[in-house]
């Protein structure tokens, strides 16, 4: 089974969100429903409806929080930005990118990830979190200072230089 690799922090954000999605924000949308079906025909019932659809919406996200924190792997602080210097979990890594200049990047666990990083986007700033799985982290993932390494982007094959590792 695959296993999800979590920072502490992220992990103990998941628990609290899924301790409020249990402890509150169900039991609240529960008795909407109640309240609604106790109103009587449900087939042209709004908030029955809606109650409903917010109920489906907080179970989705139970599940997928279970089924997440089920596999977890928390990246210890010792792996955070190993002493040897080189692209780890949580390292900071400053890049240059053929064609499209400079960024700075953190590596992180898939599902601390907004989006994988693609240099094509030119809205991307720098600062931005990318999963150690994604074709990017993988390629720079134990790298050090100086390392060149190809690798094949939306916009074709780029170089890859490793300028500063924090």
């Amino acid at each position: 089974m695959k296993r999800n690799f979590l920072t502490k922090e992220w992990y103990e954000e998941l628990l609290q969100e899924l301790n409020e999605l249990k402890k509150d924000k169900l039991p609240k949308v529960l008795e909407r429903l109640g309240e609604a079906k106790a109103m009587g025909d449900l087939s042209e019932n709004f908030e029955y409806k809606s109650a409903l659809e917010d109920k489906d919406f907080i179970n989705s996200r139970i599940a997928e929080i279970n089924s997440l924190i089920e596999n977890v792997e928390i990246i210890k602080e010792e792996t955070k930005g190993k002493g040897d210097k080189t692209v780890d979990y949580w390292t900071t890594v400053t890049l240059s990118i053929e064609d499209d200049g400079k960024f700075i990047v953190t590596i992180v666990g898939t599902w601390e990830t907004a989006l994988d990083f693609d240099p094509s986007i030119k809205a991307i700033k720098d600062g931005i979190k990318i999963s150690f799985e994604s074709p990017m982290g993988i390629a720079i993932r134990g790298k050090k200072k100086g390392d060149i390494v190809k690798m094949r982007l939306a916009t074709g094959k780029k170089e890859i230089k490793i300028l500063e590792i924090n």
